[in-house]
């Protein structure tokens, strides 16, 4: 999700106005409000391990925690579904709470070790 400087302006306010969340609602529809919640909610996480300095994102939903690259792929179902085979979606929420999460500078880090870094993956590589 590339946004406008008008749409990062917007974003970057400490409180939306109800102008705001329409706007971003008819842009990007019901996927913005679930983004934002999960914005809200702190269920957005960078991990910085070291001393590789790799940093991982990684979003909470409802049953399971999904891996994001910015503005390029989540391994969510929605992801492949919606954005890859059918394209009806230029991405999935999980992406857009990462980039919300970013202008806003509202998520978590957690830093860790390079040798916890492999139990993590293998933990969000588990479809459930």
């Amino acid at each position: 999700m590339t946004l406008s400087k008008n749409e990062e302006r917007r974003l970057e306010k400490k409180i939306l106005t109800q102008s705001d969340i329409l706007y971003f609602r008819r842009q990007y529809g019901k996927r913005f409000i679930r983004a934002l919640r999960s914005v809200e909610e702190g269920r957005v996480f960078r991990y910085d391990f070291f001393p590789s300095d790799t940093k991982t994102w990684i979003v909470k939903g409802k049953r399971n925690e999904y891996v994001v690259i910015p503005e390029t792929f989540c391994t969510c179902r929605d992801f492949y579904q919606a954005v890859v085979i059918a394209r009806e979606a230029t991405m999935c929420y999980h992406i857009m709470a990462t980039t919300i999460a970013k202008v806003r500078d509202s998520f978590s880090i957690i830093k860790s070790n390079d040798t916890a870094r492999r139990s993590f993956f293998a933990r969000w590589r588990k479809i459930k």
